[in-house]
């Protein structure tokens, strides 16, 4: 028998069912749908609300802003953000995303003059280090911060924006900004704004006292620990920083001496040692000599470390020591400071190869040097970094000891002696081309007046390499080539002064290149001079004769023709006189030219000493001018100095 009682209840069950599906389906689509009327209204009502405030942010940003997203490359400009919103602690709510990626350029541009204040050791006196956030690498470069704003509430999942819209209301939404720093900049500031912090450790050293040696003991230094700082710095900043001023703590580390007593009483033994000699140097170049060699006196190297002269002796200043001197630049001869200096790296670079150290860093000159064979020098230039290094290769530190005796430069490298007491290295230079110089050459100086000429000897070219011997109880066990070198060609020249005014023919004479005609046309100038100083003496003697003779005719009592004409008379005997004729012996030409010189002045002054000038110049030159045959020589000319000595150095090549 059918149960229609439990047929019709089981319908009535599955209609409810069907029901609740269908419910379940129906309401959460017209909640969505309402949603979107009801968000389409929220906005139309805060957009009529707020249209001045939205339509003046709008207007002031709009050209920033759609630069700033094209920029960026922002996909959705004018899309607007849900209220609530921040990026990076900033509000963007309301606005486009055009207008929320200037917003945050702007605020995060005002991080970047946030002050971060850097301290030290406490304890330790230095004053803190204030820098900005830009200074540390302060940079903005995660633009989809601005893409994650706008898109939420603006999903196409309905049931999810709902959620969204109802979260923003309750919570609100924070988009990280993801602010980042850059770890050279910071890197940068602590080595070099940070650097007073640093107390450096001080390594046990020698003195060399009465022919012993006596240890100084070293002490502990406090440095700061970069890399430790560096990570700190970027965790505060990257905290939850918006852009306030900070006080951060450097991470500081002990630092040890290098060294130790026993260590160093090992230093005793001789390794190498070399001597030059100047003995045709000035004074200034002794005084630089004997100035680098004491910069290097007493300095231990320990094992491992590198020595370079360059650093120890710089700069090449007034402040520090030097004095201008020869040296070579390219193929002249200039005076610079510290002109000698090469003398001291290659003295000292003698020392190290005979004690067998390894050389990193060695250049030859431009021109050959007097002091030391071919292959043999070694130079260095503050100005184009050229240096001479060494690395101490032994277990032991080495000592160098550095004296100057008379015009002699001496270097000696004590240690402690490794090699066999029968091993002796020695050294050969040998010249493989020789270049002799040809022609001339002319140059310039724009700082020294035009009459200045110096001169520069010629200088021959040589290609040359230099051996390195090595016997062993008197028999030769190795030869090797140790270096090699090239040194140019000089020309003698002549250097011209040329600040002032320079003549037709001395600029001539310089386009020559020829040393004879330079000195030509700097003798015809200082012919010219002298005549005119010359000419000027008589301009004033005839002058002075012409008053004194109108003020004795008025006090006799002429009249003023009769003083004028007594003026004009002394005026004439004057310019007889400078013309070599006695004024009674001149002929009618002759009186009638003085007559047209020194006639027809209303008043003596000035006016006679113009008729005497103008009555030189028509019969010659004064008595008193050089002719040609006094002129400067070469070598005489004023300013000339003698070629540098044989030790002037190359502060570039």
């Amino acid at each position: 028998m059918i149960n229609f009682r439990n047929n019709r209840k089981k319908r009535v069950i599955a209609g409810i069912l069907i029901a609740i599906l269908i419910a379940a389906m129906v309401i959460p689509l017209c909640m969505s749908v309402l949603y979107a009327s009801a968000e389409g209204q929220d906005a139309s009502a805060a957009e009529t609300e707020n249209a001045t405030v939205q339509t003046s942010i709008q207007d002031e940003t709009a050209a920033s802003g759609e630069t700033a997203a094209k920029q960026s490359g922002i996909k959705h400009p004018d899309r607007v953000i849900q209220s609530g919103i921040t990026i990076g602690g900033v509000d963007v709510g309301g606005m486009t995303e055009a207008a929320a990626e200037q917003k945050l350029r702007d605020t995060f541009a005002g991080y970047g003059r946030a002050v971060i204040t850097l301290t030290g050791d406490e304890g330790s006196g230095q004053d803190p280090v204030e820098v900005t956030a830009d200074q540390l690498g302060l940079s903005w470069t995660d633009h989809s911060a601005v893409e994650k704003a706008g898109s939420y509430g603006h999903g196409p999942n309905l049931i999810a924006r709902y959620k969204e819209k109802k979260d923003l209301e309750q919570n609100g939404a924070e988009v990280a900004a993801d602010l980042g720093f850059r770890r050279e900049d910071i890197m940068s500031v602590l080595e070099n704004q940070c650097a007073s912090f640093n107390q450096e450790a001080v390594d046990a050293g020698l003195t060399r006292e009465n022919g012993q040696f006596v240890v100084h003991d070293g002490t502990q230094g406090t440095v700061i620990d970069e890399a430790a700082s560096a990570d700190k710095i970027l965790s505060v900043l990257s905290d939850d920083w918006k852009g306030q001023n900070l006080t951060i703590a450097l991470d500081m580390k002990t630092e040890q001496p290098r060294g130790s007593a026993q260590e160093l009483a090992e230093v005793k033994d001789l390794l190498g040692t070399f001597t030059t000699s100047y003995p045709n140097s000035g004074e200034a170049r002794c005084t630089n000599i004997a100035n680098a060699c004491g910069f290097i006196n007493g300095t231990v190297v320990y094992p491992g470390q590198e020595f370079s002269v360059l650093k120890t002796i710089t700069p090449f200043t007034a402040e520090n020591g030097y004095e201008l001197a020869g040296s070579y630049l390219g193929s002249q001869v200039v005076d610079s400071f510290g002109g000698g200096i090469c003398q001291v790296s290659t003295t000292l670079y003698n020392a190290v190869i005979r004690a067998e150290l390894q050389v990193d860093e060695r250049h030859n000159h431009s021109l050959v040097v007097g002091y030391v064979d071919l292959s043999d020098d070694a130079a260095i230039a503050e100005s184009s970094g050229m240096d001479f290094k060494f690395t101490n290769t032994l277990d032991c530190p080495v000592y160098l000891e550095g004296t100057i005796s008379g015009k002699s430069i001496t270097f000696n490298i004590y240690g402690k002696e490794t090699r066999d007491p029968g091993r002796k290295v020695s050294f050969e230079s040998e010249t493989l081309e020789t270049v002799e110089p040809e022609g001339e050459a002319v140059y310039t100086d724009s700082t020294q007046p035009v009459g200045t000429i110096t001169y520069t000897a010629a200088h021959t070219g040589y290609r040359a390499q230099l051996w390195k011997v090595v016997t062993e109880n008197g028999k030769e066990v190795s030869r090797e080539v140790f270096n090699r070198s090239t040194y140019n060609m000089a020309p003698k020249s002549c250097t011209v002064g040329t600040l002032g005014t320079m003549t037709q023919a001395l600029q001539a004479a310089v386009s020559s290149q020829s040393i004879s005609a330079v000195e030509t046309a700097l003798a015809n100038i200082e012919t010219d001079k002298a005549g005119e100083a010359a000419l000027a003496a008589l301009q004033a003697q005839a002058e002075t004769a012409a008053k004194n003779a109108y003020a004795q005719a008025i006090a006799n009592g002429a009249d003023e023709a009769a003083a004028q004409a007594a003026a004009q008379q002394a005026s004439q005997a004057v310019a007889a006189a400078a013309a070599g004729q006695p004024e009674a012996a001149q002929t009618p030409a002759d009186q009638t030219a003085a007559g047209q010189a020194a006639g027809g002045a209303d008043q003596p002054s000035g006016n006679a000493a113009q008729a005497a000038d103008n009555g030189a110049r028509q019969t010659g030159p004064a008595g008193g001018a050089p002719d040609a045959q006094t002129a400067p020589q070469q070598g005489d000319a004023a300013g000339a100095v003698a070629p540098a000595d044989a030790g002037a150095e190359a502060p570039a090549q």
